[in-house]
């Protein structure tokens, strides 16, 4: 026996808001947005840049070293890419960092998860 579901299929997971995984997003000048995909808790945004890639990633560095943030990775990846790493009073962000094939521009990922209270508050008990 066969059986056959009708109607419609599941909806796709909700996206966060941006807001609640990047309240703080540091975006380079002239950023456009390219996608966005995550799930219930997390998200990841690519965007395009046309400032060359080493502008870009010392924009980060500068960023994500003051005020909020505290810069706590920073490697260059084999590929050439930039991967930093970067904690706040609030969710972390993670971004990579890499000049487009034609060296035109820039590609930007950030990437970063909705934070539990609870895992703030223990956090901050730590």
């Amino acid at each position: 026996m066969v059986l056959l579901a009708c109607g419609s299929e599941s909806p796709p997971p909700k996206l966060p808001d941006a807001f609640a995984v990047f309240p703080n997003l540091p975006l380079p000048p002239g950023a456009e947005l390219i996608s966005r995909a995550g799930g219930a808790d997390a998200l990841q945004i690519t965007m395009f840049s046309p400032a060359p890639a080493d502008g870009v990633t010392q924009y980060y560095r500068d960023v994500l070293s003051k005020g909020k943030w505290r810069l706590i990775g920073d490697a260059t990846k084999p590929d050439g890419s930039v991967v930093l790493y970067a904690e706040q009073d609030g969710p972390p962000m993670w971004v990579r960092i890499w000049p487009t094939t034609d060296k035109a521009g820039t590609m930007i990922e950030l990437a970063g998860a909705v934070v539990g209270k609870d895992s703030v508050a223990a956090k901050k008990g730590s």
